[in-house]
């Protein structure tokens, strides 16, 4: 075969790969979610809870009522970890989980505090203790920090993109990770064992899987969305990007999920 059609047979199928191409990227564009955090910070709520504890139904009462806050996930973006160091005392939290007990763990050594409690509330990763007496969820003259934008397929395949700000630059000179976690709202449960026996709880915002990725070129990650072992009437998901290896969270987005995935996925 001479080089000239060699080439000619080359070009035909790189053209024939660019459209296969084109037409799967602007069919995920067409069926896509898409979540954007705009540039200036949107603030990570986070909600340490346990239904092992007394003193934690107040708190997820609050997290709740932030369903019809005018703010939510534009102004801010709530989610609520389960830990598993009270399920000792007689109740073992169907939300719980050994790796959101780390994560508390590990803020409160970042932040030189030497103990760990419940209900505990971080406000883009700093102590928030005044959470229930008075204070938005927001930031007033929140700073710039970058933008991040998150596509989900209807297959739940994702790709998220953070466009740096100068000061999101110097903080995350260590390179930066994605967090990516599933949201269970309308939850309840009969406790019937444990400090908070014979009441019903109801939750929302419940982090049902955390997935974390490390660091990619021009800060672009691509998976899929975790399927989380809880099924719950609706269901949303929380995004935020971090210095490699720690905690506080520099951007966030998220929102409601218009389909639930997995109930679709597994009755094909």
């Amino acid at each position: 075969m001479r080089p000239k059609h060699k080439a000619i047979i080359l070009l035909r199928r790189l053209s024939s790969l660019s459209l296969a191409l084109l037409v799967l990227l602007t069919s995920m564009s067409a069926n896509a979610q898409q979540f954007m955090s705009g540039e200036k910070q949107v603030p990570l709520i986070e909600l340490y809870t346990s239904e092992g504890c007394s003193s934690c139904p107040p708190a997820d009462r609050w997290m709740s009522k932030l369903t019809g806050h005018q703010d939510l996930w534009s102004g801010f973006v709530p989610i609520a970890l389960h830990v598993d160091y009270w399920d000792y005392i007689g109740w073992k939290d169907p939300y719980a989980s050994r790796e959101y007990s780390q994560r508390q763990r590990q803020i409160a050594a970042e932040n030189d505090e030497r103990t760990v409690y419940t209900p505990g509330v971080r406000k883009a990763g700093d102590e928030w203790r005044s959470w229930r007496l008075w204070g938005s969820p927001t930031i007033d003259d929140s700073p710039l920090v970058g933008d991040l934008q998150l596509d989900v397929s209807d297959s739940g395949q994702f790709r998220a993109d953070f466009k740096q700000s100068e000061l999101s630059t110097r903080l995350g000179e260590r390179g930066l990770q994605l967090n990516i976690a599933v949201l269970g709202l309308g939850l309840s449960n009969d406790v019937k064992r444990g400090e908070n026996r014979g009441k019903t709880l109801e939750h929302d915002f419940v982090v049902l899987s955390l997935s974390r990725i490390s660091s990619a070129e021009k800060l672009s990650w691509n998976g899929t969305i975790e399927e989380p072992t809880v099924q719950a009437p609706r269901y949303a998901l929380a995004a935020w990007v971090s210095e490699k290896g720690r905690t506080k969270p520099i951007q966030s987005t998220g929102g409601y999920l218009s389909k639930q995935l997995w109930s679709e996925n597994s009755e094909s």
